[in-house]
């Protein structure tokens, strides 16, 4: 895989941080904004001189990769995409896909019909905490309730309070706690239970008008889900499925798992599996190079229509915030 980068956020430090442990992908090139350029002439020389771009068009038509990864703000997604996908490219887009289902299922039905490879980036299916999880699920017996919370205040939280509003407090740029924080949650439950019942969701709102926390409920007949997520306050993170037999905890917030335990109710505890990647993009970098080399479009388009319903989802629960 050859990867052309758009973007120089912490998510795009990240990747160059990361990349390096997966030989079979090569960063050939980096595109940012003009305003951005000396920034990207850091990264660039700091990850062995790509070349730079701050033209999109130019640095899809002219650039050496076959595919592109996008990490810039969240309502620039469907247009970076929709463009790239047009330009024959392979495309890795940062959580959260799109800013809803409509923006979503066009760009699905785009790479499908370029049989070009289109990929959602977030951790959690790549991990081996959520294998051991989705493996050992029936060991607790029946479920009846599942609850996740990954709360962390932000490191922009003190200049929006300052006034300040940077696009991760702006609701224009699809920014807020469902967006980036709580769409892990969520992603971990619909992976797992796939579409809810019924979806309530219960924000606590900026002087502008964001969701700097909240709270979903989700119906799944005989269980619930509980998902709780926040930028403006900090918890300890972690995940519980409690069953009748026992409950499987999740150490860590749903992003990155550190580890899951089996707890029985007799109370014996077996840890079931640890990830050790800190948080890194590697190991779903690696499985994304892989499908591409083998030509792998089953399993990506699988989880491709994950994401689709990852998004109807978040439509709902925006509808049940701003009624």
């Amino acid at each position: 895989m050859k990867l052309g980068v758009v973007g120089n956020g912490k998510i795009v430090t990240w990747l160059f941080r990361d990349v390096p442990a997966v030989p079979e992908i090569t960063v050939t090139a980096l595109c940012v904004r003009e305003k951005s350029v000396e920034k990207g002439r850091e990264l660039a020389a700091e990850n062995g001189g790509l070349t730079l771009y701050t033209n999109y068009e130019k640095f899809l038509s002219e650039g050496d990769f076959d595919t592109v990864y996008i990490g810039i703000a969240n309502h620039m997604h469907y247009q970076y995409v929709l463009r790239a996908l047009r330009a024959g490219k392979h495309v890795i887009c940062e959580k959260p896909f799109t800013v809803n289902a409509a923006e979503a299922s066009e760009l699905a039905a785009l790479a499908r019909e370029k049989q070009l490879f289109l990929w959602e980036a977030f951790k959690i299916p790549y991990s081996p905490v959520y294998a051991a999880v989705k493996e050992h699920l029936p060991e607790i017996g029946t479920l009846r309730m599942a609850q996740c919370n990954y709360s962390r205040i932000s490191s922009r939280y003190d200049q929006y309070a300052s006034g300040v509003v940077l696009p991760a407090f702006d609701p224009a740029c699809a920014g807020g706690c469902l967006y980036d924080i709580n769409v892990y949650n969520l992603h971990f439950v619909t992976l797992l239970f796939g579409r809810p019942q019924k979806l309530h969701y219960l924000a606590n709102y900026g002087y502008n008008g964001v969701d700097t926390s909240g709270t979903a409920i989700l119906e799944y007949g005989d269980f619930y889900a509980v998902c709780t997520g926040a930028k403006d306050s900090t918890s300890p993170s972690s995940c519980v499925l409690q069953g009748t037999d026992g409950y499987l905890q999740i150490n860590g917030p749903s992003s990155a798992p550190e580890s899951v335990d089996l707890v029985n109710n007799d109370g014996t505890v077996k840890r079931l599996a640890e990830d050790h990647s800190d948080g890194g993009l590697a190991d779903e970098l690696r499985v994304f190079a892989s499908q591409l080399d083998a030509g792998d479009y089953a399993s990506c388009y699988a989880m491709l229509e994950h994401s689709l319903l990852m998004m109807e989802v978040i439509d709902e629960a925006n509808r049940a915030m701003r009624p």
